[in-house]
């Protein structure tokens, strides 16, 4: 727990390199001289030497020596000598390859041979590399044997380097576990933090890793506290200020109206009705900002219609489906975002269309007009507060600001997704996908 992340992973490769020249050792010093070279019942070496003797045994003496030239390839020697050499010393680690070699023998109709096993080219460890063996013949002199070959070493009949190799790969396997074991709260850190920021929800993130990590993730809670504080006074200020200030145009209202009909006054209605709007929008961002949606189903078919019949006969053409179709949304906030959408597409466009798409687990709201339309670099930056552009929108017959703001977070709010694009007709195309509810469930 106290080790750091760097730490951890020189020390998960430590380890892997460890395990790999640990099992090397066991292999080389561990097993035996005799089972590093036969192997546990392999009959590989034991079986051509008796076949070997036996096939001697049966060769007229004139033929051996064309018999060593065709076997004298490859690192091998064959020769037959008329008796064992001085100075052979029978060890006892090499006992058990010598009984491997009467087995053979013995398995071929071989009986009571003599055999002696040498390892030559001893160095410092007094470990050979060159295995000598002498087998007795059926008449006078030995057959002598000497295999210059390092890869005799083997397990199971199988090279140890293959085991070697096969071990390290999983070892190395092993170690990219681990280390993918360690980079887990990286990932997770990093999906979590693209969370922050779509609301005012709190992720609290688990402090798993190392302590570099978990303090890295503590800062991250620690920030995502501070963040939501911050957003929360200004946004509390904001609508404190929004209230009073809708009592003050209340009264101002009043006293415009007991003027005089004049132009001045009609002036000052509509100046008034449009900060009452203003008021209103940024009183509902500020509520939204802290309301949590609840598990509610509305009809978005006859949402739609309502919105468009409000609006009046002819304005706006509905297309697509026309049974109901629920979604997971209350009638209130759904209501407010058709509003929404289908004012903003009356405010820019004269020929509005709205319909409805089921794709999958979701149902598709789309609404296009054939208003100027909003530039693609400017797409993302119309869902922020109080952003309007001067170029393609009015700012005389534009809204608050607040309209898509206050869209786009109800949608999300309640798991959805909006986008924006070019209509059919070169406007402004919004879609907005709702989670479909299944009312048999």
């Amino acid at each position: 727990m106290r080790l750091g992340l760097l730490a951890r992973i020189i020390l998960i490769v430590a380890v892997a390199l460890f395990a790999i020249q640990l099992l090397a050792l066991v292999f080389y010093f561990g097993a035996g001289e005799g089972r590093r070279i036969l192997g546990d019942g392999s009959p590989a070496l034991p079986g051509r030497i008796a076949a070997l003797v036996l096939l001697v045994d049966k060769m007229p003496p004139s033929l051996r020596p064309a018999l060593a030239d065709a076997f004298n390839e490859g690192g091998r020697t064959m020769a037959i000598i008329p008796a064992l050499p001085d100075g052979l010393v029978r060890k006892n680690e090499l006992v058990r390859i010598e009984r491997a070699i009467r087995a053979a023998l013995a398995a071929r109709g071989i009986e009571a041979r003599e055999v002696r096993v040498q390892l030559e080219g001893q160095g410092e460890s007094g470990r050979g590399s060159t295995l000598s063996v002498y087998v007795a013949l059926a008449e006078r002199g030995y057959l002598w044997l000497d295999v210059e070959d390092r890869v005799t070493v083997r397990l199971l009949g199988v090279p140890i380097g293959f085991f070697a190799g096969l071990f390290g790969v999983v070892v190395a396997v092993a170690a990219l576990v681990a280390v993918a074991r360690e980079m887990r709260p990286i990932t997770r850190l990093a999906r979590e933090i693209d969370r922050v920021g779509d609301g005012m929800d709190l992720f609290a993130i688990s402090e798993r890793g190392a302590p570099e990590l978990r303090k890295l993730i503590r800062a991250v809670n620690a920030m995502q506290e501070r963040i939501a504080a911050l957003v929360r006074n200004r946004t509390l200020a904001l609508g404190a200020i929004s209230h009073d200030l809708r009592t003050y145009l209340t009264r101002l209202r009043l006293r415009v109206e007991m003027m005089p009909e004049s132009r001045h006054r009609a002036g000052a209605i509509a100046d008034v009705e449009a900060m009452q709007a203003l008021v209103e929008d940024t009183l509902d961002f500020a509520q939204d900002t802290f309301s949590t949606p609840e598990p509610a189903g509305a009809d978005l078919a006859a949402t739609l219609r309502l919105q468009v019949d409000e609006v009046g006969e002819g304005r706006v053409v509905l297309c697509g489906s026309e049974g109901p179709v629920w979604v997971a949304m209350g009638e209130k906030p759904l209501a407010r975002i058709i509003g929404n959408l289908v004012g903003n597409a009356l405010r820019y466009g004269t020929h509005i269309t709205a319909g409805i798409e089921l794709e999958g687990p979701r149902a598709v709201l789309t609404i296009e007009d054939d208003g100027p339309g909003i530039p693609v670099e400017e797409r993302g930056r119309v869902f922020e507060p109080f952003h309007r552009l001067e170029a393609s929108r009015n700012r005389d017959s534009g809204g608050t600001g607040l309209g898509l703001t206050i869209v786009r977070r109800l949608v999300e709010r309640h798991g959805g997704t909006i986008a924006l694009g070019e209509s059919r007709v070169g406007g402004l195309s919004v879609r907005v996908g709702l989670r479909r509810m299944d009312l048999a469930a």
